[in-house]
């Protein structure tokens, strides 16, 4: 048992230590000021808390899922279904309350698993930014719990050519992978640019400090293409995007019988040790997603700017179980979900400082499921129709900035399906609600600024919650959901502080956010036995619910050599009708890093060691008999890095290398559903090289 007690006062004192000024690093919370956006999403204002993750930082994750990168910023942690699948998490949210913006497109796909992964590539980022306020009036219902922002290189402006080349392995689970971008222009044509790349990865059985996870490798290949042009007046871009990905399920989450379902509870791992191989079988997934983006800027006025954006998105989702009867070649569940989106703004600038932008948006969805799987499909078929109109006013000021913002929204669903006894089941929603917004920041000092923000969202329940009822195959749970589900309606204020000087940053983020019939999975405390085996069952439930919270990041140059950093995030969430605790919510985590900084040489740049302890807590907030195990014992990982740069003429070879878990401690996550049944993955060594030209 972790003395959480202790660190809370470790990470306090930390950030209290004697400072002069330091420049942000990749990860540090960021001051946005205006920028003029070419055909995208308004960008995020000052007055909202939004971190970035970009440059080397960025490339210390590059062979790692998205919501592995971006959990190197505090207060975003990962929801994990085994060791193969991870969504991100914001102050304790995730999957339909978390909007994805691939590229401007909010990311559209059967994200309402908890093991339904964004189908994103991490390779095409540039920058990734989290926002984690209440951004529905500006990006819409899915942004109750905050929004994720992945955005590739800009299209190149001449007809020089440039790229890179990264490869990646990494010794747990043998994974290789290439990666590859190229972009330029064409002489003859001033303003256009165009982009090509593409993503192979393989990866194995992933191992724990002391047996295999037998089924746990990956396959991807991915591709993407870009081309546009960018002029005083106008400009146009296209984009395309394919993402390619079959995933191995855990096999020892599947489990024959109810008594080898406790047993296996009991044990807290596999009665069989396991071994390395890179075969996929059932249960796995094969996952498609395809995107293009087409968007068009007119300059109006050299005040006024119009923005007009469409995406369309096809997702194609198969799932494999152990069958009898010879189908497990085919898959259980195979849903096809379709979308088409349409995005138009007006950006304004007027006199004295004030800003508005005005916007409107439309989605059309169907998501089928296509025959001949000999299997009842979780969810029903529906068809969702939904538009929103939204305006927000800034003022910008020396020093302080002012934004209000209001939406509406509306969302229409039909859903139609058979049951497993074959009764026609389903019917006809109609959603709306109101939206809004206001924000501030305060410029105290030049080293000390306050930003705030107060935001209302709501979410419309998904089908999942409104009629789940069957097995879940990738969660290995049996889900079940209830059809007078209700909006969801949240408050929520954030608060940032930052401050910085040459030898010290501090960044603290507090936060409250209450949700009005706020939906999750609770555990029925049952189980059910069929011919594919056991598994626990859950139900969708809706109550009120609390979240508390903050978030530090602070780092401090000790001298010209060495530097420290402090991450922790803490977040605590309640079922306020019911008086207990609300499960999978992310434990109290701490993150120390000392780094040296090597001395270089005219062909040597950026060369560091740093040394990284991350503490994680058993969670003590946690109604006991409310789960099928009780949270695990809390942990202590030690990690390791280092790299350098070299320049060779005009073009950089960036290398990294890392051991995760260097002492291949024996442990599990609370915030992987697998915990069950297994621990999490054990001591890896990673090798990173980036060529860029």
């Amino acid at each position: 048992m972790i003395k959480w007690n202790l660190t809370i006062g470790v990470l306090f004192s930390a950030a209290s230590l004697c400072a002069q000024n330091l420049p942000y690093s990749d990860t540090t919370a960021i001051r946005l000021k205006s920028v003029e956006i070419k055909g995208n999403k308004p960008a995020a204002p000052a007055t909202t808390t939004i971190t970035t993750l970009s440059g080397t930082a960025l490339d210390h994750t590059k062979g790692t899922t998205l919501a592995h990168a971006i959990q190197e910023i505090p207060g975003v942690a990962m929801l994990q279904t085994g060791a193969t699948i991870a969504k991100p998490v914001i102050h304790g949210l995730h999957s339909n309350r978390v909007l994805i913006l691939n590229n401007g497109i909010p990311q559209e796909g059967q994200q309402w698993g908890s093991e339904h992964a964004p189908e994103i590539d991490p390779f095409i980022a540039k920058k990734i930014s989290v926002i984690k306020g209440a951004e529905a009036v500006r990006y819409g219902a899915a942004a109750i719990g905050g929004v994720i922002i992945i955005e590739p290189p800009a299209l190149p402006a001449t007809a020089d050519i440039h790229g890179e080349i990264n490869l990646a392995g990494i010794s747990n689970s043998r994974a290789g992978i290439l990666s590859g971008m190229l972009d330029g222009g064409i002489k003859k044509w001033p303003g256009f640019g165009w982009r090509i790349q593409g993503t192979l990865k393989k990866a194995g059985n992933i191992k724990t400090a002391d047996y295999y996870l037998n089924n746990t490798g990956v396959r991807e290949h991915n591709y993407s293409a870009a081309a546009g042009y960018n002029g005083a007046k106008a400009g146009t871009e296209i984009f395309f995007s394919h993402f390619n990905s079959g995933i191995g399920i855990f096999r020892g989450a599947h489990i024959g019988s109810i008594k080898d379902l406790y047993e296996r509870f009991k044990n807290g791992r596999p009665f069989e040790e396991g071994s390395f191989s890179y075969e996929i079988d059932a249960p796995r997934q094969q996952l498609y997603h395809q995107l293009l983006k087409v968007k068009s800027y007119l300059q109006l006025h050299p005040s006024h700017r119009l923005q007009l954006q469409y995406g369309w998105q096809r997702n194609s989702r198969k799932e494999y179980d152990i069958r009898r009867a010879g189908r497990t070649s085919l898959p259980a569940l195979d849903l096809l979900l379709t979308t088409h989106t349409l995005d138009i703004t007006l950006e304004s600038n007027y006199r004295k400082g004030w800003k508005t932008i005005l916007g409107g948006n439309a989605l059309s969805q169907v998501n089928n499921s296509i025959p001949g799987t000999y299997a009842t499909p979780i969810i029903p078929n529906y068809d969702t129709y939904g538009a929103g109109v939204y305006m927000i006013v800034r003022q910008v000021k020396e020093k302080y900035e002012l934004e209000a913002g209001v939406r509406y929204d509306y969302k229409y669903l039909d859903a139609l399906g058979y049951d497993k006894n074959e009764n026609l089941y389903g019917g006809t929603h109609q959603f709306n609600n109101v939206s809004g917004s206001l924000g501030a920041l305060w410029i105290i000092h030049p080293n000390l600024q306050l930003r705030s923000n107060l935001g209302s969202a709501w979410r419309p329940p998904a089908v999942s919650e409104l009629y789940s009822n069957g097995l879940h195959h990738g969660a290995a749970a049996v889900e079940r959901g209830n059809n007078n589900m209700k909006n969801e309606q949240g408050y929520k204020w954030v608060n940032t502080l930052e401050y910085n000087t040459a030898a010290l940053s501090i960044s603290w983020n507090g936060y409250m956010h209450y949700i009005r019939n706020y939906i999750y999975l609770h555990p029925a405390m049952d189980t059910l036995e069929s011919l594919r085996g056991a598994f626990p069952v859950f139900d969708y439930q809706q109550t009120d619910a609390r979240f508390l919270g903050m978030d530090l990041l602070a780092k401090y140059r000790i001298n010209t050599s060495f530097t420290y950093e402090l991450k922790g995030a803490i977040v605590k969430a309640k079922d306020i009708s019911r008086q207990q605790y609300l499960p999978w919510i992310p434990a109290d985590r701490l993150e120390n890093t000392l780094r040296w900084n090597i001395p270089g040489s005219e062909k040597i740049k950026d060369a560091y060691l740093q040394v990284q302890a991350v503490l994680e807590a058993t969670q003590p907030r946690y109604t006991p008999g409310s789960d099928y195990v009780a949270p695990p014992e809390g942990y202590h990982l030690f990690n390791l890095g280092t790299g350098t740069k070299y320049l060779l003429g005009k073009n950089t070879l960036s290398i990294h290398f890392s051991i995760e878990n260097v002492g291949n401690v024996l442990y599990k996550s609370y915030m992987n559903r697998f915990r069950y049944y297994a621990h999490d993955t054990g001591r890896s060594y990673a090798l990173r090289i980036t060529y860029r030209f």
